[in-house]
């Protein structure tokens, strides 16, 4: 994987129990979507209007907790 952008919003229980649960030793970007950049760079990608978290995977859009777990646990050779 070239790049991994985590998008999170605050008070947020799903984008939380993503980042508690993310592999160790990952190279992942974790962006705030509540602040002006990270708001920014989530309508560079389109997803300002989707549920959070949502990860950017190498341009792939995956929403939702369980997905992205998933994808993680992929790519930091888990599964």
């Amino acid at each position: 994987m070239k790049e991994l952008k985590l998008f999170t919003k605050n008070d947020c229980q799903k984008c939380d129990h993503v980042k508690e649960r993310m592999p160790k030793g990952i190279k992942i970007e974790v962006i705030n979507a509540d602040t002006v950049d990270g708001l920014a760079e989530a309508a560079f990608y389109e997803i300002v209007e989707k549920t959070f978290p949502v990860l950017i995977a190498d341009g792939e859009v995956i929403v939702g907790a369980i997905p992205i777990l998933d994808k993680l646990e992929s790519a930091a050779g888990m599964k």
